[in-house]
């Protein structure tokens, strides 16, 4: 027969096994959810004390011998003890993130626990071999256990000082589990002391089970409900962030619009005061062509400022007369514009599309140079430059800084020279300028009592960013700085690795 107090042990048994392996199962679903680490060890912890907990306790003498825990791989059930309490650590290390407020003590920590467990595994497999488990019972008491309670409490410790309300959970839950499981371990060396359960003293360490998952669980939906709040307020912080976006695109647009209108304005009275009818009717045809440009797309990947100035050089021409240069520079112009349409509607163009294309913008430049920047393109005959795709304008904001920060204060011969050649398995694409340097154009530019900042660069390294993303490519580029042997700044070079 079982008494009473056997029964509620069996009882309490059944209801502390069903819990363990239902805490197995929510862990486990919540981390391929959430892909935590924190519910894994929780999850594992689970389980192994379940199989820990597979021996049914009965009154019987008889009924109790286990042929498994008798045989030579007895220790098991104190090896079990072992690894399921160092998942509760591995768990209450993630759940917490303690590596992030203490990385130097808990790496500290986590290299004595796997020391600890290897020592545990490999003195488990003398156990079978020897068939001797006495010993290993031994290093459990008296090794084992004074280890892992200070290596909890200094755990405990550490929590105390974390700015998160979720180490209330884990301090409260570990605690009053370590109080139970002691309570249990002491009954069970002096069971004469006991006043309840003197023959199970087992029951104080299901009831620390017990108490153990009810804090831990409760913590744990805290932690997945700060998780959903989280993700929740990150995604209102994207909202709002392309909100302003798309205010400030609109308000920039705005103004390209107005100042684009004036200037086509400008050329309009420019044109009525020729009387040549040639240059009248070219004109009217690009007035059409301007009128219809994408605005934001020419906002994106060319300075705006550029565009002015093209036109205004061409008006001077107007203005004297000339205007066979100035149907010629219209035309280059107008053969701009449209390629710069043309990769606009596209997410890449050919390297020769592209060197075509700053071709055209160098002769509308050097205008304003007056034709005194020697412009080259050196390319390996061997590279077939329309298989290569890029970013379209790629190398626009380049030859734009070379220009107006390189060359524009050098005396005497200025050049800029693009080199496309091939270098190991990769293509290399180098511009080269031999400006007066980065130091002394960031130092003029300090100088000035109006400064602008210049975002050419930062775009186009993050339109290289998202061209890798989208076209599974790696290009990159640097900037160096040239110099001669005196430490002298001959210029700037940036390379391309296609």
């Amino acid at each position: 027969m079982i008494d009473s107090e056997h029964k509620i042990v069996i009882l309490l048994w059944g209801f502390v096994s069903s819990g363990l392996f239902i805490y197995f199962l929510i862990a486990i679903l919540t981390y391929v959810q959430t892909k935590q680490k924190a519910f894994l060890y929780y999850g594992l912890y689970n389980f192994l004390m379940f199989i820990y907990m597979l021996k049914l306790p009965v009154l019987i003498e008889e009924a109790t011998i286990d042929i498994f825990l008798e045989s030579r791989f007895g220790a098991m059930r104190w090896f079990i003890q072992i690894i399921y309490n160092s998942m509760l650590f591995l768990f209450y290390k993630e759940f917490l993130e303690l590596t992030l407020y203490f990385p130097k003590q808990i790496k500290y920590l986590n290299r004595t626990l796997f020391t600890f467990v290897g020592i545990s595994t490999i003195l488990y497999v003398i156990s079978i071999i020897s068939n001797e488990k006495l010993f290993y019972l031994t290093f459990f008491n008296y090794t084992f256990i004074p280890f892992i309670t200070i290596f909890v409490f200094y755990a405990i410790y550490l929590s105390f000082k974390i700015p998160n309300n979720l180490k209330y959970f884990m301090i409260f839950g570990a605690i009053l589990y370590q109080v139970f499981a002691y309570i249990s371990l002491y009954y069970s060396h002096n069971p004469e002391e006991g006043i309840l359960f003197k023959d199970d003293p087992i029951v104080y360490f299901y009831i620390g089970i017990i108490l153990e998952s009810i804090i831990f669980i409760v913590g744990i939906g805290y932690k997945v409900q700060q998780i959903y709040y989280e993700k929740i307020n990150a995604q209102k912080k994207i909202i709002e962030e392309q909100k302003q976006i798309q205010l400030l695109k609109q308000n920039y647009q705005n103004e390209i619009e107005t100042n684009l209108a004036s200037k086509i304005a400008e050329l309009k009275i420019a044109i009525q005061k020729t009387e040549d009818e040639k240059v009248k009717s070219l004109t009217i045809g690009f007035e059409n062509e301007v009128s219809n440009l994408k605005l934001d797309s020419l906002r994106s990947q060319m300075n705006p400022h550029f565009i002015f100035n093209a036109l205004n050089s061409i008006k001077a021409y107007l203005i004297e007369n000339n205007t066979e240069k100035a149907v010629y520079y219209l035309n280059k112009f107008a053969k701009l514009i449209r390629k710069i349409l043309e990769s606009s509607r596209t997410e890449s163009i050919s390297l020769q599309e592209e060197l075509d294309t700053i071709d055209l913008y160098m002769s509308i430049e050097n205008i304003r140079f007056e034709q005194k920047i020697d412009f080259k393109i050196q390319v390996d005959q061997t590279i077939n430059l329309s298989q290569i795709k890029i970013p379209g304008l790629l190398l626009q904001p380049f030859i734009e800084n070379s220009l107006w920060h390189g060359l524009m204060l050098k005396e005497g011969n200025r050049t800029i020279t693009i080199e496309i050649y091939k270098e190991f398995k990769s293509i290399k694409l180098a511009v080269t300028d031999n400006g007066i340097g980065r130091q002394r154009a960031k130092e003029n530019k300090a100088g000035k009592t109006f400064k602008t900042d210049s975002f050419g660069l930062q775009f186009a390294k993050e339109r290289i960013d998202y061209f890798n993303r989208s076209e599974n490519t790696n290009y990159s580029f640097k900037i160096i700085d040239l110099y001669d042997n005196d430490k002298n700044s001959v210029g700037t070079r940036v390379e391309f690795e296609l």
